[in-house]
């Protein structure tokens, strides 16, 4: 069996299976060239672990659902195997629980006990894959768990319906209009209650933007507005038809009209839910160590990168344009990066909801799609 083949077995298993009785909820595939083509795999994300002076990628790297735990998987086929085992004992140094997977020919009684004296898990891969040795939690090394588990909160809030899918904020704020406090709505009755208001087709992720500002809790089939979304109401003095009326305002004039500038209480109150997100007090942070608060995106991300390595390659860049742009250290070669690289989510919807909160000047947009895209363009300013 080759690499590919047990980590494409291994990957499988993990999106079902427990480990330590604590289920999967995220799992990602290393944005290896090698791998990208096979879309099974997907979601793709390099977590780099850095060491100093070594820098190491695994193969998956997941979550369990105590929302805490993290692990690395090392994948091997039938060869290299103590080299994959040394890589799976450095993965300790980050992570609480680390693994190797490798055929099940692979597996001999040397190297289960080998693994097992070093306390990495094994995966045994043939038609189905057992966990013959679960290792024990342990402890990571501070700054080098630190740094992964700030790239995977960023891998979170950029990815899937975790980021802003909608460049209009009056989509995500309706929510705080339309629910009442203390009632529990069935998602699936949800697309009956925005009658009145011109709701995007993908309502689904309007509401999932309102989860982001923390305004509606999703528990399974069930929503609620938060204590934040009670706090918010108040704040919103339209009823629907009304906010379905500064919406048509902010897409029909034609001067640069921002919800800043059509009700500064909106726009005030979404701007303080805003800096509550750890990324956009980056972006924050980036422009302000610039003299006059401004510059372009390209720019921003090389200033963002030397103030958070960890989480500004996941916010601006493409899950593979990261893999391919860094060197063996993590360092990621900014200046070879062109327009293809970077998120459109970012420099689009990110850049839009900063633009309609007032916390950034009112800019033109670079673009909604990275084809085309120049970074060194698109201005982005402190208000």
């Amino acid at each position: 069996m080759t690499e590919a083949e047990v980590l494409l077995k291994t990957h499988q298993f993990l999106r079902h299976e427990a480990i330590d009785r604590k289920s999967v909820v995220r799992l990602y595939t290393d944005a290896h060239s090698s791998l990208l083509p096979e879309t099974r795999l997907q979601p793709f994300q390099r977590f780099f672990l850095d060491l100093g002076d070594m820098v190491f990628h695994p193969d998956l790297v997941g979550q369990l659902s105590d929302g805490e735990c993290i692990f690395a998987v090392e994948a091997k086929g039938t060869t290299d195997m103590l080299k994959g085992l040394a890589q799976a004992e450095v993965y300790q140094a980050g992570f609480h629980y680390s693994f190797l997977a490798a055929d099940a020919s692979a597996w001999t009684g040397s190297m289960i006990s080998l693994a097992r004296g070093k306390n990495v898990g094994i995966l045994s891969v043939a038609d189905n894959v057992l966990m013959p040795f679960l290792p024990q939690a342990r402890m990571p090394w501070r700054d080098p768990f630190q740094s992964v588990f700030r790239q995977m909160e960023a891998v979170i809030q950029v990815s899937g319906r975790q980021t802003f899918l909608f460049n209009l904020p009056t989509h995500y704020l309706v929510w705080a209009i339309i629910l009442e406090e203390g009632v529990a709505y069935d998602l699936e009755d949800m697309k009956n209650s925005f009658q009145g208001y011109p709701m995007p087709e993908d309502w689904r992720g309007a509401l999932a933007g309102a989860h982001k500002l923390g305004i509606v809790a999703i528990h399974g089939s069930s929503v609620k507005l938060t204590q934040v979304g009670r706090a918010v109401k108040p704040l919103l003095p339209f009823d629907i038809s009304e906010w379905a009326s500064v919406h048509r305002d902010l897409i029909n004039r034609g001067g640069p009209m921002t919800l800043c500038t059509r009700h500064l209480q909106s726009a005030s109150m979404l701007r303080v839910l805003l800096l509550q997100d750890s990324l956009v007090r980056l972006v924050v942070d980036g422009l302000e160590t610039f003299p006059e608060k401004k510059a372009c995106f390209a720019d921003l991300a090389r200033a963002c990168d030397q103030l958070d390595h960890s989480r500004a390659p996941v916010f601006f860049l493409k899950p593979a344009s990261a893999a391919s742009l860094a060197d063996d250290k993590g360092k990621i070669g900014w200046s070879k990066a062109i327009g293809e690289d970077y998120r459109s989510t970012t420099f689009f919807q990110y850049k839009s909801i900063l633009k309609h909160s007032g916390l950034l000047k009112a800019t033109a947009l670079g673009g909604a799609a990275a084809r085309g895209y120049d970074p060194t363009k698109d201005i982005w300013e402190l208000s």
